[in-house]
């Protein structure tokens, strides 16, 4: 076994994948990170590669990846592993088994089947219920299988948005039908597994006057500045029924993988990172992931286009699952949107100015230390997409 740390070390790998490789002997792993050491991210991902022998003595390799939870204290309290990564693995263990036999229990074919293979996890060595540094969820490695991330400067085409949002209307859909259908086992099995994540309102705050500034810059938006809550100012919307459903809360172009056709187009689809899993608006998904990580011109030309095509897949998904779809209308859909735009608004057009769109830099922000500086990694491109999503909601009466 050959391992650049021992902390990225997987104890008792086998016992982990007993369900998966049977009778299988593990004879090689290679474990190298996925992520490199020092970078803020809310999990240790690594490259894992397996080589199996069968007790007919031929040799299988298995290409995964294996999340474990992030080596800094303080990022463990902050992500609130303790939840968190009970409920990312819950998604893959428990949650994604019942839709899809939902699904097949009702006639479908073709099931929900947009995220990665799931290959085992646990929390712990000891079968307590603490998350500690033993904790590991391992899925198939989707790089290794032809799928990789989309050019976050750049976002989505509109051939690929459509390719997701369809995906995106089955994820919500499916539980939705089955809390219509079987409310108990919803509530049993599903919305146990979803969290409120409370949002560190002191560290967000910091980007509250950076991003009013770049705001003003547009001299035409400030009437409107102070319509603009940002998080750890506003709650997010109460959950509304019917609509209320199985979310994402955290779906941009870097938590979701595609395989790409010849011209640039994706065709297939995975969803990554469920440890946000909460129970609430689909509309919040749809806003997040449509500002965040399409292209401009999307916005611009096709954004109505988008929620019909959405609202369409929903209501197919759920009529498909002998569901009354009369109380979805798509009047009462826009009126989601325009409920989420309370919380959605600010939290995209941040993370759109500091995150998607944003210049790298050599050594990352000392937090709060360098508040001054977080407007040098701002660019036009990123400033010119706030500036047409708020004029364009501002137009729609959704501020």
């Amino acid at each position: 076994m050959s391992s650049e740390d021992d902390k990225d070390g997987i104890k008792n790998l086998n016992g982990i994948l007993k369900s998966v490789i049977g009778v299988s002997q593990i004879t090689n792993t290679k474990i190298t990170r996925l992520t490199a050491p020092g970078e803020n991210y809310g999990s240790l991902m690594l490259k894992l590669d397996v080589t199996l022998k069968s007790d007919e003595n031929s040799e299988t390799d298995l290409h995964l990846v294996a999340k474990k939870i992030p080596t800094s204290e303080l990022f463990r309290e902050n992500f609130n592993i303790q939840v968190t990564f009970k409920n990312e693995v819950a998604m893959y263990q428990t949650v994604v088994p019942i839709l899809q036999s939902f699904q097949k229990e009702s006639g479908v074919k073709n099931v929900f089947n947009c995220v990665p293979r799931f290959y085992g996890a646990r929390i712990n060595l000891d079968g307590g219920q603490k998350v500690d540094a033993d904790a590991v969820l391992i899925l198939e490695n989707l790089f290794a299988n032809g799928y990789t991330n989309v050019n976050r400067l750049q976002g989505f085409n509109l051939e690929s948005i459509k390719l997701i949002l369809k995906d995106l209307a089955e994820f919500h859909a499916v539980p939705l039908a089955l809390k219509l259908k079987r409310p108990e086992v919803f509530e049993r099995d599903i919305k146990k597994y979803c969290n409120d994540f409370v949002f560190n309102s002191q560290f967000h705050s910091l980007f509250w006057n950076p991003t009013k500034s770049l705001i003003l810059e547009n001299t035409k938006l400030a009437p409107i500045v102070e319509k603009i809550k940002f998080i750890g100012q506003v709650e997010r919307p109460a959950v509304r029924e019917p609509f209320a459903t199985l979310v994402h809360a955290d779906l941009w172009c870097n938590n979701s993988m595609q395989k790409f056709g010849p011209g640039g187009t994706a065709i297939e689809n995975k969803f990554l990172d469920f440890q946000f899993l909460s129970y609430g608006s689909p509309a919040s998904d749809f806003l997040f992931l449509v500002l965040t990580s399409t292209e401009t011109n999307i916005l611009v030309n096709h954004f109505d286009e988008l929620i019909q095509f959405y609202y369409t897949h929903f209501v197919q998904t759920l009529e498909e699952l002998q569901c009354d779809s009369t109380p979805f209308s798509l009047s009462n859909f826009i009126e989601e949107i325009k409920n989420e735009c309370v919380f959605e608004i600010g939290h995209a057009i941040q993370f759109i100015l500091f995150v998607v769109t944003a210049k790298k830099r050599d050594e990352e922000l000392k937090l709060p230390e360098e508040s001054d500086k977080l407007g040098d990694t701002v660019t036009q491109q990123g400033k010119d997409k706030v500036w047409f999503i708020l004029e364009d909601f501002e137009k729609r009466g959704w501020l």
